[in-house]
């Protein structure tokens, strides 16, 4: 994550002057058709956040597979205690892990919000350029916002019911 820099007294707005665009701002606003640039960023989002999750989902799941599995290996062989411990601290540490950060339930959530706007977006893209009035607009820019909002208040209440000993947080 980018940190932005603190702007100087001579940088700063007026109260008459609106802030200068950010660069992701200005990547949309300066495209032909802004909302569906604007929708494609939000789905890039949505596609990056999922593919992400994904693999942490994963790669923590088969590592507490495996440690788990390596824990009754090792006891039953007769390893040294320490290398139990050790192997059962790791298995520990993935439950923790998957606990702590949630990965799977962020999965899911990312894809349903990148799944829910894709479909938002074919659509609008399926009408004919002159068929993209000022409904279709308002239609695509509601479903953008509905995602977004969604989204959110899946994302809230997965961190209400983690805190209240509910599911895991994402």
């Amino acid at each position: 994550m980018r940190r932005r820099q603190p702007l100087t007294p001579t940088q700063a707005p007026t109260p008459t002057q609106a802030p200068a665009p950010s660069r992701e701002t200005e990547r949309w606003t300066s495209a032909p058709d802004p909302l569906l640039a604007l929708a494609l960023d939000d789905l890039a989002f949505y596609e990056q956040v999922r593919d992400s999750a994904r693999r942490w989902y994963r790669l923590s799941e088969l590592g507490a597979l495996t440690t788990s599995s390596c824990t009754v290996v090792a006891a039953g062989l007769g390893a040294p205690a320490w290398l139990t411990a050790l192997i059962a601290g790791g298995a520990l540490f993935f439950t923790g892990f998957r606990q702590v950060f949630g990965h799977g339930p962020r999965y899911v959530l990312a894809a349903q919000s990148r799944e829910a706007l894709r479909r938002a977006i074919n659509r609008y893209q399926l009408l004919p350029d002159s068929a993209r009035d000022e409904e279709a607009r308002q239609t695509l820019l509601a479903a953008v916002e509905n995602v977004g909002a969604e989204e959110l208040r899946q994302w809230s209440d997965q961190r209400q019911r983690a805190t209240t000993g509910g599911s895991s947080p994402s």
